[in-house]
């Protein structure tokens, strides 16, 4: 599952994951993909998992270790507008709730949202990268043997989700 900070990713992963009684495996949870070690943990993920999960987010310094043993790619590859309300939307919950959602623990309040780590800063400066990573994803040859899923909307991903059987 693959898309902008604020696309969706983790929410539709988890609903994927129940749907087909497979493990979800949450790349943010793993920690920053440039660190020592963290191909060993994603290594270490998916073996735990077994045959059946869903890998939720880019397997960023680790490709090499999730596309050979995945069956689909799922991108979600929303309009800026979409992302942007989502992920203030969910920025917002987090600051009110003080309460984290996963890997998305950042409950700052709004006069710290454009800090250069923070999610909504974080999918403003990246959304058109992730557009055109996603459209060269979708080419290469490492997924080639994956079904491909391109999103452009929610209502297409809902869609897709209700027609998937165990």
């Amino acid at each position: 599952m693959v898309g902008c900070a604020g696309s969706g990713k983790t929410t539709l992963a988890r609903s994927v994951a129940a749907r087909l009684d497979a493990r979800h495996i949450e790349r943010d949870a793993l920690g920053d993909d440039e660190a020592p070690g963290f191909a060993v943990l994603v290594a270490a993920a998916v073996e735990a998992a077994g045959r059946r999960w869903v890998f939720d987010g880019a397997p960023y310094n680790a490709e090499a270790l999730v596309y050979p043993h995945a069956d689909a790619l799922v991108a979600l590859d929303y309009p800026r507008r979409i992302v942007w309300r989502r992920v203030v939307a969910r920025s917002l919950r987090l600051w009110l709730t003080r309460r984290g959602d996963g890997a998305h623990t950042s409950a700052s309040p709004p006069w710290r949202w454009w800090e250069p780590t923070h999610p909504v800063r974080w999918a403003a400066q990246t959304h058109a990268a992730r557009h055109e990573e996603i459209v060269a994803l979708l080419t290469r040859p490492e997924v080639a043997h994956m079904q491909r899923f391109w999103f452009t909307s929610p209502r297409q991903a809902a869609t897709w989700l209700t027609s998937l059987n165990r």
